[in-house]
């Protein structure tokens, strides 16, 4: 197995890439994700595997020094065997050869000697300028001469790819070039907080399920990690019966007050699953003397859900104050106007000068007790995140 170098990743693939699988890392527009080709690059030499790169875009020196920027001190491409063929490799062939044909003919015949001469078993391979100048099918028959090079052996091929034509570029991969493995590494379309996720999207050597994890750099590393959702309100709104009904699972710690009913002292907690995201909800305390403990809750949140009662209008200028906090981080949020199956509740047109709000931010009447209703919420705020579509 070839570790991805990812922690959480490997896990989920089962221990990391089987050997001789064709890997797929596919970068979208605004993407943060060459850390991912790196780290996996680090572990295959770390573990002893002789590799191939090709960048024909850059140097050797440059590709060296932008690694050892974005890893940092944990690079080394000397602990195992390494060869390069690169952007003066490239312009060597270019200048021998005239036709596509022959520099088709020449990238063989040099990726075969170097596989045979160094007995590579791992191709980590930029893409880009392979696939502009001999199209997908052709490049991916210059990449398989590595099979002849290396007598026959299962070479591992790991490309990277920045991918303009979306989806259906991924089902080429998979359906026509039988690629074993497939990470759509992706950016969100909010531009704050403007979050990095991949997604899983295709693994052929078990049933391991499509989905997404944001991940940050940290240190050198690709950090998956779970989104979290802040949910937060005036007291007594409805905040910890959301959460309960928004999560599979989850727990909330209160305090009994002295009219008997309770306030949250800590946090609710709550975890669900959905469009293949891993999510975290936080209920956070309503009361004025909890208002130093927002910036911590929503630092690298994903979106806020602001509960309100929508039978008590004196609650809106509280609500109001806590929005100011999530617009600060300008972090996306929307508003759960609770308590809808009660008379007495205000308009939406109602909720929105109260709250001083326009027309963007949508306001949804809920009854926070129907997981239908909180649900619908939910959906709505990851999906205007991420931009998925139902």
């Amino acid at each position: 197995m070839i570790s991805t170098g990812v922690n959480g990743l490997d896990e989920m693939l089962g221990r990391g890439i089987p050997q001789g699988s064709r890997v797929l890392y596919s970068l979208e527009p605004g993407a943060n994700g060459q850390l991912f080709m790196i780290s996996t690059l680090s572990c295959a030499l770390a573990r002893g595997h002789s590799c191939m790169v090709i960048f024909p875009n850059t140097t050797v020196d440059a590709y060296r020094n932008d690694a050892a920027r974005m890893y940092g001190a944990h690079l080394d491409l000397t602990s195992g065997p390494v060869t390069f063929l690169d952007a003066i490799d490239r312009e060597r062939i270019g200048k021998s050869a005239g036709s596509a044909e022959a520099r088709a003919r020449e990238w063989k015949a040099r990726i075969q000697k170097l596989c045979h001469d160094h007995k590579v078993t791992v191709i980590f391979v930029y893409f880009d300028l392979l696939y502009e100048e001999f199209g997908l099918e052709t490049a991916m028959e210059i990449l398989e001469s590595a099979q002849e090079g290396a007598g026959g052996m299962k070479v591992t091929i790991i490309l990277e790819h920045l991918n303009l034509e979306g989806a259906p570029l991924l089902e080429r991969f998979i359906r026509d070039l039988s690629f074993d493995f497939v990470l759509a590494i992706r950016s969100s379309f909010r531009p704050f907080p403007n979050f990095n996720y991949f997604t899983l999207v295709h693994t052929s050597w078990g049933p391991v399920p499509v989905r997404s994890l944001p991940f940050i750099i940290a240190e050198g590393r690709v950090i998956p990690y779970i989104p979290r959702i802040v949910v937060t309100g005036p007291a007594n709104s409805g905040k910890s019966t959301f959460v309960m009904n928004a999560a599979d699972e989850g727990h909330s710690i209160d305090r009994q007050e002295s009219d008997g009913g309770s306030t949250t002292v800590a946090l609710d907690f709550g975890w669900l699953r959905w469009k293949d995201f891993d999510i975290t909800l936080y209920g956070t305390p309503g009361h004025t003397r909890f208002d130093p403990l927002m910036p911590p809750y929503l630092r690298h949140a994903m979106g806020a859900i602001v509960v309100i009662d929508a039978t008590k209008p004196e609650m809106l200028p509280r609500a109001r104050h806590i929005i100011s906090m999530i617009e600060k981080r300008r972090i996306a949020y929307a508003i759960a106007a609770n308590k809808n199956d009660m008379p007495g509740v205000m308009s939406a047109g109602e909720i929105r000068e109260g709250l001083g709000i326009g027309e963007d931010i949508p306001v949804f009447p809920i009854s926070a007790t129907k997981k239908a209703d909180v649900h619908s919420v939910l959906e709505s705020l990851v999906a205007s995140i991420t931009q998925f579509s139902n």
